[in-house]
């Protein structure tokens, strides 16, 4: 039996359809990339040319190549110790900060030791500043946490209700111990009683781990030797605009040990 005009009309218009999303699909799929299980369709999150090009290196196991293209932009720093470089992440950090206050940053380590280690360093340069308000003790979920206004926090549970997800960063715009009020990094205002969510921690500084699918401006990374190729392609590609790797020589002998153990998986 013959089709209809309508019936013919309406698989037109289907057919239609589909070559346009498929037009569409192409093109985004035009750096797509797959690698170790990281898939990559689109670099959206550099602003810099060629630190998308970056992205794609570390996003299919080319982590030397993305390395040394930092490191030729001057974006690689050596210290002496591990310590020094912690030291010297935190000093870069304090100077982004006075000089652009307005952007958003995190610091990313391997461990939580550090990660708590340089959270503290931070709001100490904050409090020396005067930029933070009175401490507050509220009890989180990972223990009891000093929070003043000024700080900066981290979610640390997708939480529907309030609208946010586990790694979401924001300010502390009010604190008490029985509730906050946290101004997201998207711009939002959010309100909640800690009896309800403790799931935050200071958002300063945060693990490699923690900070997948996390957005910044500019990150500062401290690579240590539990850093392999995947936390690699976390730590170098979480910012917009800029990001600055330091290591230690007693971690690794030079740039060239550094960018060896960085392609191990």
């Amino acid at each position: 039996m013959g089709e209809g005009k309508a019936e013919r009309a309406r698989r037109g218009s289907v057919r239609h359809r589909r070559r346009g999303a498929g037009k569409r699909l192409r093109h985004r799929l035009t750096h797509h990339e797959r690698h170790g299980g990281i898939e990559i369709t689109e670099v959206r999150r550099q602003r810099i040319d060629w630190q998308q090009d970056a992205t794609r290196q570390l996003a299919t196991g080319r982590t030397d190549e993305a390395i040394r293209a930092y490191a030729d932009h001057g974006h690689v720093d050596a210290a002496e110790t591990r310590e020094q470089a912690r030291g010297d992440m935190l000093d870069r950090w304090e100077r982004e900060r006075q000089a652009n206050p307005d952007d958003t940053r995190i610091m990313l380590t391997h461990t939580n030791d550090e990660v708590r280690e340089l959270n503290e360093a931070a709001r100490d340069r904050m409090r020396a500043a005067g930029e933070l308000g009175d401490d507050v003790r509220v009890k989180a979920e990972r223990g009891t946490r000093a929070f003043a206004s000024g700080d900066r926090i981290m979610f640390l549970q997708n939480e529907r209700g309030l609208g946010v997800k586990n790694g979401t960063l924001g300010t502390v715009e009010q604190v008490s111990a029985q509730s906050m009020i946290v101004h997201t990094d998207d711009g939002r205002d959010v309100a909640f009683d800690l009896k309800d969510y403790n799931k935050i921690d200071h958002g300063f500084a945060a693990t490699i781990h923690k900070a997948q699918g996390m957005t910044v401006d500019r990150a500062h990374v401290l690579a240590t030797p539990g850093m392999d190729a995947h936390g690699s392609y976390v730590a170098l590609s979480r910012h917009r605009d800029g990001m600055e790797l330091h290591y230690g020589r007693d971690d690794f002998a030079g740039q060239d040990k550094l960018i060896n153990s960085r392609n191990r998986r």
